[in-house]
């Protein structure tokens, strides 16, 4: 007698088939797993690029804020200098001779310091321009005041910090300025202090 064995009913192999199944499944989800895990090391380190160009371009600003300052006290046009030279193409019309060094830039100031641009890896560039007093002239400053910009450029990570400073050294200083609807330029003041009185 013959004996008939249907294909449905027939068990054979079919460990197999389901432990090809399970390992098909398992390596798509360690091949995810991968790829989520390559994208967040490169988020991470995206973001630690972005932090080290950010506080780089901070200490920028600090250490152009605090030689802008000396500058001024130093010398009162110092700064009209700083802003020909950055409007003039190429810069370097005018001489500022920083602890024995010719300078023309505020990043050569701030190197002749000594104290460097380098922060960690990167390095922070700084421009200073006439912020809008009114006068029309982008190369001579009236109210005391500038727009200083620090750059840094990292690994792909570009940043870009601006802010304005004022100091008030070899002229008046207010606690406050403002303009009038038809000002001259010239910054009225609402009370005055002692000219030895820093705004900053």
């Amino acid at each position: 007698m013959q004996k008939i064995i249907s294909i449905t009913n027939n068990q054979q192999g079919s460990v197999i088939i389901i432990a090809v199944i399970i390992l098909a499944m398992l390596s798509i989800i360690g091949i995810a797993a991968t790829n989520t895990s390559n994208t967040e090391m490169k988020i991470t380190t995206n973001a630690l690029l972005h932090n080290m160009a950010f506080y780089t371009a901070d200490s920028g600003i600090a250490a152009g804020r605090a030689t802008l300052n000396n500058l001024k006290m130093a010398d009162a046009g110092s700064w009209d200098a700083l802003l020909r030279n950055q409007a003039t193409d190429p810069p370097g019309t005018e001489v500022i001779t920083w602890n024995g060094v010719d300078c023309t830039t505020l990043n050569e100031i701030i190197d002749a310091d000594g104290v460097g641009r380098t922060v960690g890896p990167a390095t922070f560039s700084l421009a200073i321009e006439d912020n809008d007093d009114r006068d029309n002239n982008p190369e001579v400053d009236t109210d005391a005041t500038v727009v200083l910009t620090s750059t840094v450029s990292y690994l792909g990570s570009n940043i870009t910090i601006e802010a304005i400073i004022q100091g008030g050294a070899g002229g008046k200083t207010y606690a406050q300025e403002h303009y009038d609807a038809g000002s001259t330029g010239e910054a009225s003041a609402e009370s005055t202090v002692p000219d030895s009185v820093q705004r900053w």
